[in-house]
Formats: C-alpha cells, sequence, structure tokens
C-alpha cells in the first residue's frame, strides 16, 4: 500500500527533528494508521501529537526520522518497511494519557511575540510561568528555585490575570515551536501548548501549585539559621 505525504506533513516531520534532537539520538516514530500521530522522547518529558493531512491506511514505523527526511520520497510505501516495531521507542496509550488526562490549572496565551521574546533572551536558562495575587507572569531567570542566587538577574514579563496560584519552571530552549500563536493550558505537573491539532506537552523542571508558591524575593520563611540568613543577605543571595 501506498500513501503521499504533503509537503505540510514532511514540514512537520522536519520540525519535530527540530524539536526533539536535543533529547534523542535518534528520533523514532511510528506513522498509525489515520490521521492522528503522536511522538514520545525517551526520557519522556516531551509528547507532541498532531494530525496528518489526509489518513494513512496503514502503520508505517520510522526507526530513524532524520534520515528518513532526507531520503525519502513523498509517497512511502508499505510493502518496502522492514522496520520492526517492537525494536522502537514509541507512544502508548498509557504514555499518551499520563499527559492529556490531566487537570487543567489555568489556561492561557502564548502568542508569536512571547515565542520572539522568548527566542531573544538567551542570556536566561528557564522560563517561569508564575500566578501568584491574582496576577500572571512569565519570568525568565537563570535558575529554576524561587530565591537563591542571580536573584537581581531577571526579566519579568506582566501577563494579566491569574485565578489559581500556581509555577512553572521549563527550560528556555525547549521552546522550539512553530511561530504561530498557541493556546497554553498549565495541567497539572505538564505544561501544553496548541495550535489547531498540534500539541506539545512537556513535563516542566518544576511545578508548584497553591500553597507551594512562595514569594520569589523573601526567602526569610525558608532560611531560619540566623547565621546563614545574614551571610546570604550579605552576599546579595536574597533579600528581607
Amino acid at each position: 500500500m501506498k500513501h503521499t505525504l504533503s509537503e505540510i506533513d514532511i514540514e512537520l516531520l522536519y520540525h519535530i527533528v527540530f524539536v526533539a534532537e536535543k533529547s534523542a539520538k535518534t528520533i523514532q516514530i511510528c506513522l498509525r494508521k489515520g490521521l492522528e500521530q503522536s511522538y514520545i522522547t525517551p526520557k519522556q518529558e516531551l509528547l507532541i501529537t498532531f494530525n496528518l493531512s489526509s489518513p494513512i491506511e496503514f502503520d508505517y514505523p520510522i526507526s530513524d526520522l532524520k534520515t528518513f527526511i532526507s531520503e525519502a520520497a513523498f509517497t512511502i510505501d508499505s510493502r518496502f518497511n522492514t522496520t520492526d516495531t517492537s525494536k522502537l521507542y514509541l507512544t502508548t496509550p498509557r504514555s499518551i494519557a499520563r499527559f492529556t488526562d490531566t487537570e487543567i490549572v489555568q489556561e492561557l496565551d502564548f502568542t508569536y511575540e512571547d515565542i520572539k521574546t522568548n527566542q531573544r533572551l538567551k542570556k536566561f536558562k528557564y522560563l517561569n510561568i508564575l500566578g501568584i495575587n491574582k496576577h500572571l507572569t512569565f519570568r525568565y531567570q537563570n535558575h529554576e528555585r524561587s530565591w537563591w542566587v542571580n536573584e537581581v538577574d531577571r526579566e519579568i514579563i506582566t501577563q494579566g490575570k491569574s485565578s489559581r496560584k500556581f509555577r512553572y519552571v521549563i527550560a528556555r530552549d525547549k521552546l522550539r515551536l512553530y511561530p504561530v500563536d498557541y493556546k497554553l493550558l498549565l495541567r497539572k505537573d505538564v505544561i501544553q501548548f496548541q495550535y489547531k491539532t498540534l500539541n506539545y506537552y512537556f513535563i516542566p523542571e518544576v511545578m508548584w501549585l497553591k500553597q507551594g508558591v512562595r514569594d520569589w524575593i523573601n526567602a526569610v520563611p525558608d532560611v531560619e539559621d540566623k547565621h546563614l540568613l545574614k551571610q546570604y543577605i550579605k552576599k546579595g543571595y536574597m533579600s528581607i
């Protein structure tokens, strides 16, 4: 059986390589019969789901997506595919459910301008998405802790109102997204970027909800040793 991949399909597969190549040395995927497709990294910290332009009538496993894209024609033929699916690291219904069957904490916009800002702020390692005191902010900094070194080295971007208290931290360079406007869904233990049928699901470096979200500037409640507290203040690691 044969199936013709559209230019959009090929571009999307190439984009998956671009997104995942830092996490996976070899990117393995299986195009499943139908429209809906998925890819997961071996560390299971990123899931991508998407639809093909038209349904495929057979499963088509790919052992090395980067090589496949560089060599393949737009028409694939199941008769000449000898790849053993059992030897590939692929998504399962259980692994997909781990990302998708989770509570939505808050939904907000993550625009193309936000993507450009994320690319521009290369001096920072982490993007923090913070909801506290009914305010929503994106905070860029070089550490994943709520307080510690580099406290003054940061950039805070106000995003509007927040209905809940939360904090999500993700490495800035992981956000290799298509340059479009997204709906950002903050889920329990998951960050989801949604554009039509394309979805990125990231496991954040840090996630706290409700009382786990502390004041980012004042670390006094976290440090009880008075001598250590004085040293931190003297060295500029924290303020009171």
